[in-house]
């Protein structure tokens, strides 16, 4: 199936290869819920594909707009400056894509204020709510 959208879920990445488990499971999920959307992941460093990797297949799927959502908690100097720097020359390497690059995830309001109802879990009694 080809779609014209797609969205990257791009983690750090590590040496453990459980690290990545959560991530399928939001992109396992969203693809449940829409499957007429791609739903991919890509990696800064350790776990394979890389973010060039994953817009290269998407791009020779027939992909026309790629959101990448940084699937960070907060938003440090990869995110700040390499990953902008990054997706700016992967679009003049593919100048009929469009690529989006989506706020950092943990920077939501959304993701703060369940973060903060999960933390809140463990000091309320069992079936208060936050």
């Amino acid at each position: 199936m080809t779609a014209a959208r797609a969205l990257i879920l791009f983690g750090h990445g590590a040496r453990d290869p459980d690290w990545s488990a959560p991530l399928q499971n939001v992109r396992d999920r969203i693809r449940a819920v829409h499957p007429e959307f791609r739903v991919e992941l890509a990696f800064l460093d350790f776990i394979a594909p890389d973010l060039s990797t994953r817009i290269e297949e998407l791009a020779a799927a027939g992909v026309e707009h790629i959101v990448i959502l940084p699937a960070f908690i907060a938003a440090g100097g990869h995110l700040k400056r390499d990953l902008p720097r990054k997706v700016a020359a992967l679009q003049r390497r593919h100048p009929r894509l469009r690529l989006e690059l989506a706020e950092t995830i943990g920077m939501t309001a959304s993701v703060q204020e369940a973060m903060a109802r999960e933390a809140a879990r463990h000091l309320l009694p069992a079936g208060e709510v936050f």
